[in-house]
């Protein structure tokens, strides 16, 4: 009887100890862990190349296939045509980016007119005269409305209700804008629900191509397009040949500035530090700032990597005093990790963290270049390639942003899905002509490219 109970207690006595020890390294593992890897790896995460140093540079660029025998610039040929033939400016568009200043009388000729030929079926001439009119007034309730009512008669809802919208934010209680609104926002709500379905009916098919084909030229090349349009888009002069000069060879371009070669090549350092974070499950402050410091360390070295200190402007829009930065940026991390946020299609959660980053411009510079890469580090991570927003498209991309300021991120938020939906539509397009080059081409595609 006493061996019995000697037994047990030593057996009680071993119990309790396991526990303790299982408490105590689960109290110092959730004290002290460090953000965790994801193992499962992106499908499109070889788009940003794999660089040791600068021993990637030139014929050892890991991209470059010794047994991939494609025309590269036959290759990026197909590819821009794909860009260039998305990135035409409607007449909106090109009207849209001219400003003048002119009297009231001048804006309700234009008004008028405008109804004028609209009356009389001169679709056209009415368009051209009630965008030069929005242009004249930009804050006039009743030439925004009467615009996007124009413009609903021609089935563009969309930007009817983006009128609407800025009608209101410059009159609160105009009824007719009210009415149309009410109207048009659950319309546009489809509309977008719609444009998310194509984009990933889109994605899908482009992750089935990536397991029949390597794609090596094409990755190639969307590497070096997507430095050349988000450095262009801060003003970057170099051609996509000079770009590619410089980082496969390292030697200066001719007749290019010694910034516009450090802009290039801390963009090249900050999307191969894009790849490290792919596998990273808690996106922090300090990663964001790593993105930054890269972005800016050839052009800034001091400033790069460290928030600002000063009071910015940005057009019309005044971000956060500088002071309130930090506490800022600790509050859009929190958010950037939640539920709410990673529960959301991740073309908005991109859009969303690219404009909520802007929108604190927490870097006296490189808040653009720093936030669309952001941008695309979140959709490398949620299985979907890194999004080009071309150079072409600047005054879209930034009037967008200043509607977000404005009150209404939606068509930021289109604004990117578009951007996504055409840029895998540049993808598909690629990878049909490089497949039909090896013999292997899918009558499928035709059926999943479509113009929007």
């Amino acid at each position: 009887m006493n061996i019995f109970l000697i037994v047990i207690s030593i057996l009680l006595s071993i119990i309790c100890a396991l526990v303790a020890l299982l408490q105590h390294y689960y109290f110092f593992h959730e004290l002290y862990r460090r953000p965790s890897l994801k193992y499962d790896v992106s499908v499109f995460e070889d788009l940003i190349p794999s660089g040791k140093d600068d021993k990637y540079r030139g014929h050892n660029f890991p991209l470059q296939s010794k047994n991939d025998d494609t025309n590269t610039d036959s290759v990026l040929s197909h590819m821009n045509y794909a860009l260039e033939s998305q990135s035409k400016y409607s007449i909106t568009e090109r009207y849209s980016s001219q400003h003048a200043e002119t009297s009231q009388h001048e804006v309700d000729n234009a008004l008028q007119a405008a109804i004028a030929f609209q009356v009389t079926g001169k679709t056209f001439k009415a368009l051209k005269l009630f965008l030069y009119a929005a242009t004249l007034a930009p804050q006039n309730a009743d030439v925004l409305n009467t615009y996007g009512e124009f413009l609903e008669q021609l089935d563009d809802i969309v930007t009817a209700d983006e009128l609407y919208f800025k009608a209101l934010t410059h009159s609160p209680n105009h009824k007719a804008a009210l009415t149309n609104r009410a109207r048009t926002a659950p319309l546009v709500e489809g509309l977008d629900y719609q444009l998310f379905k194509d984009i990933d009916e889109r994605n899908n098919y482009l992750i089935n191509q990536m397991k029949v084909d390597t794609f090596v030229s094409m990755k190639t090349q969307a590497f070096y397009l997507h430095i050349y349009h988000t450095v262009g888009i801060e003003g970057n002069t170099m051609t996509v040949e000079q770009l590619k000069y410089l980082l496969e060879t390292g030697q200066v371009v001719e007749g290019k500035s010694l910034m516009e070669h450090n802009e290039i090549l801390g963009l090249e350092k900050a999307m191969l530090y894009i790849k490290l974070l792919i596998r990273i499950e808690f996106i922090g402050l300090e990663h964001i700032l790593g993105i930054h410091r890269r972005v800016m360390g050839h052009v800034d070295p001091l400033g790069s990597g460290m928030f600002r200190k000063e009071k910015v402007y940005v057009g019309s829009h005044v971000p956060p005093p500088h002071g309130d930065v930090p506490a800022l940026m600790e509050i859009f991390v929190q958010w950037l990790n939640s539920e709410e946020a990673l529960s959301m299609h991740p073309v908005r959660y991109a859009a969303l963290a690219h404009y909520k980053l802007v929108d604190i411009h927490p870097f006296t510079d490189g808040n653009g270049r720093t936030s669309r890469l952001l941008m695309n580090l979140l959709f490398l991570r949620r299985n979907y390639p890194p999004v080009i927003v071309l150079k072409e498209q600047r005054q879209k991309y930034y009037d967008a942003l200043k509607t977000a300021n404005m009150g209404d991120v939606r068509p930021f938020v289109r604004f990117v899905a578009r951007c996504t939906l055409k840029n895998l539509d540049m993808y598909i397009y690629t990878a049909k002509y490089l497949s039909s080059q090896r013999g292997i081409d899918s009558d499928d595609t035709k059926k999943i490219i479509v113009s929007n």
